[in-house]
């Protein structure tokens, strides 16, 4: 059974904004499926439909066989989730958060402490765990709302970006913990903006921008979506004549650096030898999700203006 499906799904708010357009989804059970796209994509948009806190325009979506409006009680029954929006009351203790949090889930007193104790371990609360969420950071605040949704151990878990404001040693405690759920069978959807997060932890992700769903599958489906096998970068201040790499490859101004997509192993060759023979730094490396989400997204909207 897939555990969350959307058929034609769309949402236009009251001001005419078309947050989702027509959005065809399916997430198999018991993996960790990442929706990817800009600010103001619509990834929010589609979570809240589908954990039931906001009403679809038009279509209907799924989880675990459950109409997300018709069935909603049932969904919630089966679900947890971290709103992005979301904060901790700031008048409880880390400990107490969660074990009162689990305690209006329904788990009895005893089992409660224990989860919570588990997932203040996990991760990393330990020195926290009596500390009133008033007086912890943002980043702190925000691993507190995971430790709560994990606790649960729901069948699906809906997180909207739940390591934005983390340090980098905090984002890898999610993301084992994250793993730790998949492969007890629980499917995880979450929403994220960064390219690494959901390139190293995604078992399939799907690309959303302007409402719109561009494309979903495997990391490697998409990656062989591009007909480039590598992504060259050249430092620009190393650079006298831009023109010469388009010999190459594609070529896209990234910051303060030129990519170079370079479709085959001859043209790569070619160009570092070229590279060695200038005296130019340069580096080489597989095509990422980041090249296809630039890619697809730069379509999308070539699409949409025409």
């Amino acid at each position: 059974m897939e555990a969350v499906v959307a058929e034609d799904l769309s949402k236009i708010y009251g001001n005419g904004v078309k947050a989702l357009s027509n959005v065809f989804l399916k997430v198999r059970s018991g993996v960790i499926f990442s929706l990817l796209g800009r600010n103001g994509a619509g990834k929010t948009t589609f979570l809240r439909i589908m954990a039931t806190q906001l009403m679809p325009t038009s279509g209907r979506g799924y989880v675990l066989g459950y109409d997300v409006v018709s069935e909603a009680e049932k969904v919630r029954e089966l679900i947890a989730i971290i709103p992005q929006e979301a904060r901790p009351m700031y008048l409880l203790t880390v400990k107490e958060h969660i074990k009162y949090f689990l305690m209006m889930r329904g788990f009895p007193k005893w089992e409660a402490s224990r989860k919570t104790i588990e997932i203040i371990q996990e991760l990393g609360l330990e020195e926290y765990q009596d500390t009133l969420c008033m007086k912890l950071s943002g980043g702190l605040k925000r691993k507190v709302l995971v430790a709560m949704a994990m606790a649960t151990e729901a069948e699906v878990l809906f997180l909207d970006e739940p390591t934005t404001g983390l340090d980098p040693v905090s984002r890898r405690q999610v993301w084992d913990i994250i793993r730790k759920a998949s492969k007890k069978g629980q499917t995880v959807f979450l929403t994220t903006h960064y390219m690494d997060e959901a390139e190293k932890i995604s078992d399939e992700v799907a690309l959303i921008n302007l409402g719109k769903l561009i494309i979903s599958g495997t990391i490697e489906y998409l990656r062989e979506s591009l007909p480039y096998k590598m992504r060259v970068e050249i430092p620009l201040e190393n650079m006298r004549n831009e023109d010469v790499f388009k010999n190459y490859g594609k070529t896209v101004k990234v910051g303060n650096k030129l990519w170079i997509y370079v479709e085959d192993d001859e043209k790569s060759r070619e160009l570092y030898n070229y590279c060695l023979s200038k005296n130019i730094p340069v580096f080489f490396s597989k095509i990422s999700l980041e090249d296809v989400f630039i890619e697809m997204v730069k379509r999308n909207e070539a699409c949409e203006a025409t």
